[in-house]
């Protein structure tokens, strides 16, 4: 008689075996209170060492891929999440360190102990991260909530306060960045994370800029776009909308005289 599949977790069972070495329930009230199995249970007793788990043993401890787990988070909330390649090439650095032998090939693990370890480790899921700068990384609440105090204490010097009761005097701008060749990939992160974030370390050469601006009010000023280049070429020129601005760096990134120009050029006469 083939041997029937128990349904009962492996942390249910962890806490039955404690109940019963704590002496706080018997057997048979630990198997009934955590809904396993008595026979399971004693077994586990008996055999404290013995493998629970289905199918073959795991390449990696349990007490290993918990220190997995741990960098993987860690460094998602760090700004630097960790991909499926990652993953991978940091067991095959510990199994090559610890001359341990695996059924890998070159000690790589490939695609299906990848998705066996997410199993095992319901707190990592994957997510498309969004690149920001190092430097708005370093930007805490407390200087946001210092720059708008800056700001109020300006326009009172200035007794210009009644601006901030005309949303049509009110603007707000922000440059975005469109790199041209790199796309973000999945990584690693916590499981039911909304947003995750990745520290850009790519070539910024490889990059254009557009800077939006729009009132309070829902009005939009016209755009500029920063190309990266030293002399644009004359069909990207014919390209843009009237009324656009164009600039233009080494780097395709906003910079002061670019950012000069578009007050100048576009934000002052659109006013």
């Amino acid at each position: 008689m083939p041997r029937k599949r128990e349904n009962f977790s492996n942390a249910n069972l962890e806490s039955a075996i404690n109940a019963v070495l704590n002496e706080s329930l018997s057997k048979k009230s630990a198997a009934a209170k955590f809904k396993v199995s008595r026979s399971t249970l004693q077994h586990r007793l008996k055999n404290p060492n013995c493998k629970i788990t289905c199918g073959p043993a795991t390449v990696l401890s349990s007490e290993e891929e918990t220190v997995l787990e741990k960098w993987i988070l860690q460094s998602c909330r760090k700004g630097f999440p960790q991909r499926k390649e990652d993953l991978q090439l940091s067991v095959k650095q510990f199994l090559d360190k610890n001359q341990r032998s695996s059924p890998f090939l070159n000690n790589y693990p490939g695609i299906g102990w990848y998705k066996a370890f997410m199993r095992r480790n319901p707190k990592l899921s994957t997510r498309t991260s969004e690149h920001v700068t190092a430097a708005s990384v370093g930007i805490s609440e407390k200087d946001i909530r210092k720059w708008f105090d800056d700001i109020y204490q300006y326009l009172e010097e200035e007794n210009l306060c009644d601006i901030l009761n005309d949303p049509s005097r009110e603007f707000n701008g922000d440059e975005t960045g469109f790199s041209l060749c790199l796309k973000t990939k999945t990584v690693l992160a916590p499981k039911g994370s909304k947003d995750v974030y990745e520290v850009a370390v790519w070539n910024a050469k490889e990059n254009l800029t557009v800077m939006f601006t729009f009132s309070a009010a829902g009005v939009m000023c016209h755009p500029m776009v920063v190309f990266n280049y030293k002399r644009i070429p004359q069909d990207i020129v014919n390209s843009v909308p009237p009324y656009w601005g164009i600039g233009h760096s080494e780097s395709g990134w906003m910079k002061s005289e670019t950012f000069y120009e578009f007050v100048a050029n576009i934000f002052h006469p659109f006013l």
